[in-house]
């Protein structure tokens, strides 16, 4: 969740101080096809135009300053092509030219240019076979084309680690394309900060041990912060408490995880097949960290190939991800111990 909040931070400084169109868009396994992802990207790029053309007609700007802008586009779109090199993929040509007309239209207006900004973009994987699907070569492909022609068009993506991998396979031009940021988790003193900064001036205040006991909870993660945060916050205005304290928070934890496990972590493992769902719940007996394949073959009856494929489509979903052969990791924080919650729950019902 920290690279998410990142990109939304992101994505505020750039439309504000920096001034340029911005597309985000979380992409989805349903978008890893070429089709897929020109078509969503076309209706994105499509809602930003006219975001733009609407924020620009609202604006009372002097002659000279449109005039400027008209001038500046003319002259950095006029020689522009998106002939792709050749290239016979008209599904490259069409997000190209989509990516043309957004920036000069974002130029026009008075814009630095387009940033486009997709989460968990780990989910574009090209196909090994030439003729498969190449849903990142075909994105890095038309923006690297207009990039060559100086068109303002910059291009952000938010991913698990195994992006990385997928971006080297897909172009080997793309390490040069892209500056690679990684995301971890807040410090204690971080995460400290995180909570006790949005008390200044509310007349309230944390204990030591509440902040100590926050911080074990959390593990660093921002969106689980957030959610102690807001919780403990509700519970002190409703009790007028002045003080957050560790009694406070024992009274709202199982109140807090069942929060957590509603909004956060079930919506991962109903949205999957039955058989995705019973491998999953399985891999809850595992020992973790990292998931071993070898400890899942000892918990299921599923045939090695069963399971080594559910992995896969475990991946594909976004619900796990492969650090290297027979090891996993889920992209969820605290996943494991919500599927060992998930289990109990269930024995008593």
């Amino acid at each position: 969740m920290g690279k998410t909040v990142l990109l939304e931070h992101f994505e505020e400084v750039t439309k504000g101080e920096l001034n340029w169109a911005v597309g985000r868009l979380q992409l989805e396994p349903r978008h890893n096809r070429e089709d897929a992802i020109v078509g969503v990207l076309h209706d994105l790029l499509m809602d930003v135009q006219a975001q733009v053309s609407r924020t620009e007609s609202l604006r009372q700007k002097t002659e000279a300053v449109l005039s400027g802008a008209r001038s500046l586009a003319t002259m950095t779109f006029e020689d522009v092509t998106v002939s792709l090199g050749g290239s016979a993929n008209s599904r490259e040509s069409n997000l190209a030219s989509d990516l043309l007309e957004t920036a000069r239209i974002a130029v026009k207006s008075g814009r630095a240019g387009l940033v486009l900004m997709l989460d968990e973009a780990q989910v574009l994987v090209d196909d090994k076979d030439r003729d498969g699907q190449h849903p990142l070569s075909l994105l890095i492909a038309a923006v690297n084309t207009l990039q060559e022609q100086q068109v303002p068009v910059a291009l952000v993506l938010c991913g698990l680690p195994t992006l990385i991998a997928n971006l080297l396979k897909a172009r080997t031009y793309s390490e040069r394309m892209f500056r690679g940021e990684e995301v971890g988790r807040l410090t204690r003193d971080q995460t400290r900060e995180a909570f006790l900064r949005p008390l200044d001036g509310t007349g309230k205040e944390a204990s030591e041990d509440l902040l100590s006991a926050v911080m074990d909870d959390v593990e660093g993660y921002p969106y689980f912060v957030q959610l102690w945060g807001a919780e403990l916050w509700d519970d002190a205005v409703d009790t007028s408490s002045n003080v957050l304290t560790l009694d406070l928070l024992k009274g709202l934890r199982e109140a807090i995880f069942k929060r957590l496990d509603h909004d956060f972590h079930s919506p991962r493992l109903d949205s999957l097949t039955p058989a995705e769902q019973d491998l999953l719940l399985l891999t809850g007996d595992c020992d973790y960290p990292p998931l071993r394949t070898a400890d899942i073959h000892n918990v299921t009856s599923r045939k090695q190939g069963n399971v080594n494929v559910l992995m896969g489509r475990l991946a594909d979903q976004g619900v796990v991800y492969r650090l290297q052969k027979g090891l996993y990791e889920y992209t969820a924080p605290k996943f494991h111990e919500y599927l060992i919650r998930r289990k109990s729950r269930s024995m008593w019902t």
